[in-house]
């Protein structure tokens, strides 16, 4: 190999090489000054209460394991507006009293909000279980009543629910507890 003033060209590119290396590298420094003169203290609290639970399929054993009272409803009857919540002040309608249970036999009993029992029969309409068709055998007039999207959560039913009675078409949604 030929020299070049003294070095090989191997030793010429090893110079090269280390050079790169040495000048790719580098650092940058930000100076911050704080000309605040005024004492400041800040306190945070955060209070995280997880609260969120898990929906469970409504099953034959959920709803035949206890007897359902309104929490809340509201909806149409005809033409008249539906508002109930327990323990409110301005329902329209007082479902103080109802309550239905459901039996696993298919069969059940309707309370209803004056204390009268009516028997009724009742099935799922789908694999889902989220609605339910039961027929209310009420003294002056059998109601067949179904109720859809249900949801059990939190230990509530929630469902839509409607009905025609003596030609009147009934729109409800409603949320049902453990009596």
């Amino acid at each position: 190999m030929k020299k070049i003033t003294g070095l090989s060209i191997v030793s010429i590119f090893i110079i090269l090489c280390a050079m790169q290396v040495g000048t790719t590298s580098c650092t940058k420094t930000k100076t911050i000054t704080d000309t605040d003169t005024v004492n400041i203290t800040k306190t945070d609290t955060l209070t995280v209460t997880d609260t969120v639970r898990t929906d469970t399929i409504l099953s034959v054993q959920i709803l035949t394991a206890n007897s359902w009272k309104l929490e809340e409803e509201r909806g149409v009857d005809g033409n008249n507006i539906l508002y109930y919540v327990r323990g409110g002040s301005s329902n329209t309608e007082s479902f103080d009293n109802e309550y239905i249970t459901f039996n696993a036999t298919g069969t059940g009993t309707y309370v209803d909000p004056n204390g009268g029992t009516s028997t009724l029969t009742w099935n799922f309409t789908d694999s889902t279980y989220t609605s339910i068709v039961y027929l209310v055998q009420f003294p002056s007039l059998p109601t067949t009543i179904t109720w859809n999207n249900l949801v059990y959560k939190n230990k509530s039913i929630s469902y839509d629910e409607y009905f025609t009675q003596s030609g009147v078409n009934c729109q409800n949604e409603a949320i049902r507890i453990v009596k």
